[in-house]
């Protein structure tokens, strides 16, 4: 079959729009088809480009087939073994960087003995083969640069001559602290063979430009079709490469060219890039050379001057390759120009900026300030006080976004948008809490995507892997060992499902583990000075010795097994876990086992894939991806480390560094863009069309992104740069360049402007800066006033929900908390007679209420802002600071020993005497010992003394007022109503009185146990009062059963002192039982604030408030809201509004004064302080003992 004639020819292709280049190219490609099995070739430079590549090709052709993309590097090594033969050039360079690395690594401790490799010689004066391994990579990654941008260099010190060769030909000699250079890289050549050294990529390149130049006969060798689509940089070596190779084939390079007029002298440096040949005209004819840079903003755009000196670099060195005019003559029904013709001043504000970039427009003398309408929303500009509060007003703006109708006939579609952020991974986790809050089914579910995430972002199993290979370090806590088990690849491979590992999970908790394999481990990191106690192996001991002998009775600590306490959870069908845990633990031992040996990297290889093979299963395709990442990862050490015949061993360290830098390394495979919003990092060559692109995190000092030079990086050296040159610093000013002119309808742009400490201003990048200030210089102030959107700290501001504040949300949730609208209103001007008529709240009933309890009663006035949240809008936060499990007990806090306390007092038998109760305390202390619960060694001896005296003073005063009652009684009902809330409930733990309260007015009596303190001492009078928070239980007790018809009295034993509390009024409680029950009714459809420590510290100081004194913001009050600092140096005693629910309502005790609290707290708990006052006397306990821990009850309050 003959082949179709494809003319080849160097054909340049310039435009400002990526979809125009990709039509040319695709009705080029259609005009002058290949053979129909002949591949066409696109070399792009970013995975991105790749895929919306292939889209449009598939759109534009109709099909995506026959076509190969690729990076440039890989195809121009193809190209090499094309030309030369593929037996005259390997698969890859012996001096790619990775086995360069591992020969740098060999030749190191040869060298440093020679004088000039004194520079480098501290950086590995401690012997850590760890440095030594980074100090290689970056020494090869540096001579891999070198290869690409110096290849001159290197030849030179080659031949030995230790020179810098200047741009212009002329040479220099090195610095003296740089001549170790050249001498690493003669002693790396000599670690090459003859054929291996003229392999090298400098001495390949040479090679190939000289066949491609000279031959005739490479033609039918190479790819007769090379399209180079939308780059913006290119290393000049490789422009060359290229117009040698369009001798023999037809080379398109489709280049992304913001600008239609010549450009090249309106940045600095352009003295280097002067050319005889220019492919664009001057700009009205005036030639920018000759005007001075500092009066170039008057001829010149501001934004290409500032932020597109790379694009100026290639686009000029381009030049010296493109013979516009030759090019026309031959194929001359291409046009190579693809600039779009719309006028500036026409479009949105976006556009205009765009179109003033294409024209080289430079700043208006004034603004103009009418020109843009005040709706144009194309630019929009959001500040707010942290990285989550970014990603929560983008999700916010992306709905509004999407739910505006279509102006143009294209609905805006999730995968129309981009979000891009300087660092990804550091965005990650707040992206998915964000976007990943929401089920498909909610209306505000936005698909969306993360991409540029490292392979242990990315993978949870690889992530696994990493720290599998960092186990000798690790302490290996309970959290981790979790981790590792909730990686279904890992689980799955010991039989553990994922409906099974809560289950598992609690074991492993109840059981004790808390850091640590074994003893040996903790002997391995030096401190094992705890012992085997709460270990891996202590936890799986006790589940087995549960399952096999169950709850043993009367044992003890001379009859237990190696003094620990069996674990009864563990039992019937379920136990099989406690089998697949114990396999589980038996692998990860034996692996931190030999991970502590130090061995070659062939050994390391071999360890690595029996690691993986023994503690992975992979069944969904993702995992066994990553298996086969990993696999191939290790492919590509073991064969660097062949190359360089590196046989030394090395610890876990260097090999785990050597794995994953290997996982890393470049490639078109990663998906860039799903169904979904594309979030990734802010990177060049992506000059992909969205319709909304948006840049977030564009802080001060995060953007652009700091470039630590290296000490030895020659070519940052001053007067030796060249046109081309790669730098972070323009990297990022170009790809914000580029982000700028890839967006079609929006650019949004945000970055924490305010300090979530003290709301200070905080200023944007420099970049973005510049940018407001040329808005501003076209167009005015106003212009970037209104477009710039100062947003709350939080998502549930008020502010969100003023009809006139400009902000907009679509969190529901939030909206029903603050858009209620309540008939219940509180008459200011009530008195004591509108109590006693119950007329102090006016209140509309809901359309149902549930029965209410005794509890529920409690907890809502313990907390009533937290109960709406919970019992009203189904909104429960977690605790800031959960239950820490990773740590053995060293001590046990206030909070934790009243938790203890509880727990011992709950298992009390009922038949418990005087002359019991201390080998009962006794004993279960010493099982909490053997379970793990308690400190180990002479600290758990302190603590378990301290339960012990606890534990028995108030057991011994519980006796005795059991004696002083009667026997026990059977519970009572209770019932009473008010306002249509109906409150039901029963009294437990009732005795009949008993013979001392013979002629009271007793019906019964309750009997109570309160591990807490019930009384206060006051610091300054040294006198102890009864605490009204930690009677509240009680008071309602007292209130409810008076309300019907119960005269009860209560003794409650508490950690301080016996309280006994009479019996009150049926009138009086009933009156004050309604106006709580109303209070609870009003509760359920707003947070009410009234904080109960800090409601009653406020009323105690208003019933000492008087016309000439009044109290505004009384200290107590202020401390129990705010908390204090504690007196003897200890730790600070919290405030209330520590409670998520108070600090999102009131952060602090000026919030609660703008709200009805102030009238409020009195009304509602003077009665309280009233009946402690009344009805409540105290007594100590019989031995006289009492405690000290005036701290504890702010933590025991809260929990209760």
């Amino acid at each position: 079959m003959p082949q179709t004639h494809i003319r080849p020819g160097l054909i340049v292709l310039h435009s400002n729009l990526s979809e125009s280049l990709a039509e040319t190219v695709v009705t080029w490609l259609s005009n002058n088809p290949l053979n129909p099995l002949e591949e066409e070739i696109f070399l792009v430079q970013s995975n991105g480009m790749a895929e919306w590549l292939k889209m449009e090709l598939a759109t534009m052709g109709g099909v995506y087939a026959a076509t190969r993309v690729a990076l440039p590097a890989k195809f121009m090594w193809q190209t090499y073994r094309q030309v030369l033969g593929r037996d005259a050039v390997p698969s890859d360079s012996p001096l790619d960087k990775i086995p360069m690395t591992w020969r740098v690594m060999k030749l190191l401790p040869t060298l440093l003995s020679d004088p000039d490799f004194e520079p480098i010689d501290g950086f590995l004066k401690a012997d850590e083969p760890d440095r030594q391994l980074q100090l290689a990579a970056r020494l090869a990654d540096q001579f891999d640069q070198y290869q690409i941008y110096r290849a001159d260099w290197l030849e030179a010190w080659a031949s030995g001559r230790d020179v810098l060769i200047l741009g212009d030909g002329s040479e220099r000699d090195l610095p003296p602290d740089q001549r170790w250079q050249p001498k690493l890289w003669r002693a790396l050549l000599g670690t090459l063979s003859e054929p291996e050294q003229e392999v090298i990529r400098p001495r390949l390149h040479r090679k190939v430009l000289d066949r491609l130049m000279q031959s005739d006969t490479v033609k039918a060798k190479v790819a007769r079709r090379v399209v180079v689509f939308c780059v913006s940089q290119f290393p000049l070596s490789s422009l060359k490469e290229l117009a040698a190779l369009s001798r023999h084939a037809q080379v398109i390079l489709a280049v992304f060219n913001p600008c239609r007029h010549y450009w090249g002298d309106i940045i600095e440096g352009r003295e280097m890039l002067r050319a005889i040949r220019r492919r664009h005209a001057n700009r009205d004819g005036i030639d920018l050379g000759a005007i001075d840079i500092d009066q170039m903003h008057l001829k010149a755009n501001a934004l290409l001057a500032s932020w597109g000196r790379q694009s100026r670099d290639f686009i000029r060195q381009l030049d010296e390759f493109d013979d516009a005019t030759q090019t026309r003559l031959q194929f001359a029904s291409l046009k190579l120009d693809l600039f779009d013709d719309t006028a500036v001043n026409q479009g949105s504000m976006l556009q205009r900026i765009q179109r003033q970039i294409r024209d080289l427009e430079p700043t208006p003398p004034s603004p103009d300030t009418h020109a843009i309408a005040r709706q144009d929303r194309s630019i929009v500009f959001h500040v707010a006080h942290s990285k989550v509060r970014e990603i929560e007003i983008l999700h916010d703006c992306l709905l509004q976004y999407l739910s505006q109708p279509s102006t143009d006939g294209k609905k805006l579609q999730p995968r129309d948008i981009v979000v891009m952020v300087p660092d990804i991974e550091q965005m990650a986790p707040a992206i998915r809490a964000v976007f990943g809050q929401y089920k498909r089914t909610d209306q505000r579910f936005i698909p969306f995507d993360i991409s540029d995430l490292g392979a242990q972002a990315d993978s949870p199993l690889i992530s696994a892997v990493e720290w599998l290979l960092r186990i000798p370090q690790q302490r290996t806590r309970l959290s981790e060992l979790i981790d590792l088990l909730e990686v279904p690849a890992i689980a799955g491979r010991f039989g553990i499902s994922q409906d099974a590992l809560p289950k598992l999970v609690a074991w492993m908790e109840g059981s004790g583990i808390r850091w640590g394999l074994n003893q040996g481990q903790r002997h391995d990191l030096q401190l094992d000075a705890c012992g085997e106690q709460n270990t891996a192996l202590f936890g799986l001991q006790r589940m087995l010795l549960g399952y096999c002998s169950g709850s043993l009775a009367g044992l003890t600590d001379d009859n237990s097994f190696n003094g620990i306490d069996p674990y009864v959870e563990v039992g019937g069908l379920e136990a099989e876990l406690a089998g697949s845990l114990a396999h589980f633990l038996k692998t990860l031992t034996d692996w931190w086992t030999i991970a502590r040996v130090v061995a070659t990297p062939d050994e390391w290889v071999q360890r690595g894939r029996q690691l993986l093979t023994s503690l992975v299963s992979a069944k969904e395709e993702t995992d066994k991806q990553a298996i086969s990442a990993l696999n191939a990862a290790l492919n590509v050490w073991q064969r660097a480390c062949e190359q360089a015949d590196y046989v030394q061993q090395v610890p876990l360290s260097v090999a785990r560094a050597s794995w994953l830098e290997a996982l890393d390394r470049p490639t078109l495979n990663r998906r860039f863009r799903a169904g979904g919003v594309t979030f990734c990092s802010l990177m060049p060559m992506r000059v992909i069309p969205f319709e909304v692109v948006c840049l977030l995190g564009m802080n001060e000092g995060d953007y652009p992104r700091a470039s630590v030079r290296s000490d030895f990086d020659l070519m940052k050296l001053k007067g030796v740069g060249r046109p081309g040159d790669r730098s972070r610093r323009e990297d990022d000013r170009q790809l914000l360049l580029e982000a700028v002119l890839s967006a079609r309808r929006t650019l949004y742009v945000s970055w924490t402007g305010k300090s979530v400490k003290d709301n200070s201003d905080q200023p944007p990048s420099v970049l973005i800066a510049q940018l407001r200030d040329y808005l501003q210089a076209h167009w005015g102030n106003d212009c970037v006033d209104s477009r710039t959107t100062f947003h709350p700290l939080q998502p549930f501001s008020r502010k969100y929900f003023e009809p006139d504040s400009g902000l907009r949300t679509y969190a529901s949730e939030w909206r029903a908390a603050h858009s209620v609208q309540l008939d219940e209103q509180l008459t200011l001007g009530a008195t004591q007679d509108d109590w006693k008529r119950g007329d102090l709240f006016s209140t509309r009933a809901p359309d149902s209420l549930p029965t209410l309890t005794i509890q529920q009663l409690v907890t809502f006035l313990r907390n009533p802002v937290k109960a709406f949240f919970r019992q009203s809008l189904s909104v429960v936060f977690d605790h800031q600071q959960e239950q820490d499990f990773d740590d053995e007990p060293f001590g046990i806090d206030h909070l934790e020993r009243y938790y203890f306390v509880q727990e011992l007092l709950a298992d009390c038998p009922a038949d418990l005497d005087a002359d019991s109760i201390g080998s009962f305390v006794d004993s279960r202390l010493a099982q909490m010992r053997r379970a793990g619960r308690l400190p180990p060694q002479v600290l758990g001896e302190l603590v378990q003394h301290d339960l012990e005296q606890v534990l028995k003073m108030i057991l011994g005063s519980l006796v005795i007022e059991k004696s002083r009652c009667g026997i026990e009684a059977p519970r009572r009902s209770v019932r009473t109503s008010h306002d249509g809330v109906v409150l039901e409930d029963w009294l437990h733990h009732l005795h009949e009185p008993g013979a001392e309260m013979q002629g009271e007015e007793v019906e019964a009596v309750g009997l109570s146990v309160e591990s807490g303190k019930l009384c206060e001492q006051s610091y300054s009078t040294k006198k102890s009062s009864v605490r009204p928070d930690r009677l509240l239980n009680a008071w309602v007790m007292s209130l409810v059963a008076a309300s019907c018809d119960v005269k009860l009295r209560q003794v409650i034993v508490g950690r301080d002192v016996v309280a006994y509390i009479q019996p009150v009024n049926k009138e009086l409680a009933k009156q004050v039982l309604d106006m709580l029950m109303s209070l609870w009714k009003i509760g359920m459809a707003r947070p009410v604030p009234l904080p109960l420590k800090t409601a009653i510290a406020y009323a105690i100081a208003s019933a000492k408030s008087t016309q000439d004194n009044p109290v505004k913001r009384p200290k107590p009050a202020v401390d129990a809201y705010e908390g204090q600092e504690s007196f003897s140096g200890g730790d600070p005693k919290p405030g209330e509004n520590q409670e998520m629910c108070l600090s999102r309502e009131y952060p602090d005790f000026d919030a609660l004064l703008e709200t009805d609290f102030v009238t409020l707290a009195p009304r509602i708990y003077q009665p309280l302080i009233d009946w402690c006052a009344l009805c409540v006397t105290t007594h100590p306990h019989a031995s006289g003992f009492s405690t000290d821990d005036d701290h504890a009850e702010d933590a025991i309050g809260e929990s209760s």
